[in-house]
């Protein structure tokens, strides 16, 4: 063959590039802020509040008289339903954890059919996490007032560990809602290059076409 058939011919390469939808990362950053405000909740001991004490999920706590600073804690006494809010709360924040793993596999993955189904997976695995942590929340400010009568204080109040749960709440009902929200689309960027390959004389072109091309696709 002559020169001119040794030159390669040009190669056309399709690129497929996914391109991340932001309202799919705001969800996943709700459900991190959920699992940060879950684990400083359920560990604090400021659920409840009263004059020289405050008690949490685990601990009951009580300023020293001698150094007001200082707070002697040991562990509460054992009830019912402070177990059950404990495991309850605890379910959430693993849930949470769960449904953070599926939507960042989702988020990374470029297989569609997988893609969407764990998408799924973690706005459903959100609100299961917003359930159990609601019936915590609830529980535990019923079943106190309940007993209330039987305390040495008189004057009680909710803690921020309370409030900051309530927060955590609202946080993972918003990463599931924004998945929701946003389940109906994803957007590919099809990129064609052509590339001159190498011919007989150790020449290489650089690429002479690049066209991008979007996409939506529908979940």
């Amino acid at each position: 063959m002559g020169e001119e058939g040794d030159n390669k011919a040009p190669t056309v390469i399709i690129e497929t590039v996914l391109v991340v939808r932001p309202i799919k990362v705001v969800g996943l950053l709700c459900g991190v802020i959920a699992v940060l405000l879950l684990m400083l909740s359920v560990a604090a001991t400021a659920w409840l509040q009263a004059d020289g004490t405050r008690e949490g999920l685990w601990e009951r706590c009580t300023y020293n008289k001698t150094v007001p600073a200082w707070l002697d804690c040991d562990y509460g006494l054992p009830r019912e339903w402070v177990t059950a809010c404990q495991a309850l709360c605890l379910i959430s924040l693993i849930v949470c954890i769960v449904a953070i793993v599926f939507t960042s596999i989702g988020l990374r993955t470029s297989n569609f059919t997988i893609k969407y189904k764990l998408y799924w997976v973690g706005l459903i695995t959100f609100f299961v996490a917003v359930a159990f942590e609601l019936i915590s929340l609830v529980i535990f400010p019923i079943k106190f007032l309940d007993e209330i009568t039987e305390r040495e204080e008189i004057h009680w109040s909710f803690g921020w560990a309370y409030i900051v749960g309530w927060a955590g709440a609202v946080s993972e009902f918003a990463a599931g809602l924004f998945l929701l929200l946003d389940r109906g689309a994803e957007e590919i960027l099809y990129r064609e290059r052509v590339v001159q390959e190498e011919n007989k004389n150790g020449a290489v072109e650089a690429p002479d076409k690049n066209s991008i091309e979007l996409t939506p696709n529908p979940v």
